[in-house]
């Protein structure tokens, strides 16, 4: 059985924007609303085949006080604070994962079906990589960010990835300096939504998506309290 792990990767010691994660939006937090989708998106997959089983870790820096505040909700995985990439081995290491999803907790308003669709494919085509984050491809909003990281690809980055870059932003040496042998894919939209920035780093960043999120929530319950079906896409 084909193990899939999906990191959401957080902390509370931000610059811009300190505590960023437990800040509310419509009623929740962001952490708990990334946290939901990515258990949303595990429960579609795993409904699925039955030789993938998805689950769900937060995967947190050292004495994090994030650690105690969710682990009601969700597993929790402590590693370094700046060594990103050193805290997802360390959750493939435990979990034994053939893939880990990474997901951040400042895209609150990321759709559960899109991560299902990246891990569905990397699964499909033996993807030992694939992302929605490319720059020179990027269609999705920022704030929908993706990556589906294979075992071996991870194992690599961390032999090889030096530079405290690369270490916190995990995937950056992948897609910079890609080994011969992986298989690497991007997904790509059928519109170009890049220009909308829907992560959080910045107060002026959450008032948006606040703003934002108010007007999806009322197209949607206008579309349920009518005599209409509805679906999201």
């Amino acid at each position: 059985m084909l193990k899939v792990v999906i990191g959401i990767q957080a902390r509370t010691n931000n610059t811009r924007l300190p505590n960023k994660c437990r800040m509310i939006i419509d009623g929740e937090t962001m952490l708990s609303r990334v946290i939901k989708a990515a258990k949303k998106s595990a429960s579609y997959v795993n409904n699925g085949p039955s030789d993938i089983k998805v689950s769900t870790l937060l995967l947190v820096p050292e004495g994090d006080s994030l650690k105690d505040d969710f682990k009601s909700m969700i597993p929790v995985i402590e590693g370094p604070e700046e060594d990103v990439l050193k805290r997802y081995l360390i959750a493939q290491k435990k979990s034994r994962a053939d893939y880990m999803v990474r997901i951040t907790s400042d895209c609150p308003l990321i759709p559960p079906f899109l991560i299902s669709k990246h891990i569905v494919n990397a699964i499909k085509y033996d993807y030992d990589y694939i992302s929605n984050v490319k720059e020179e491809t990027r269609t999705a909003p920022d704030g929908y960010d993706c990556e589906v990281i294979g075992a071996k690809i991870l194992n690599w980055a961390d032999e090889n990835a030096t530079s405290k870059e690369d270490r916190e932003h995990v995937t950056t040496f992948i897609r910079r300096e890609p080994p011969r042998w992986a298989k690497l894919a991007n997904c790509i939209g059928y519109t170009d939504e890049s220009h909308l920035k829907l992560s959080v780093d910045t107060q002026e960043d959450l008032d948006f998506v606040r703003t934002y999120n108010k007007i999806l929530s009322r197209k949607i319950k206008i579309a349920r309290d009518s005599a209409e079906g509805f679906f999201r896409l």
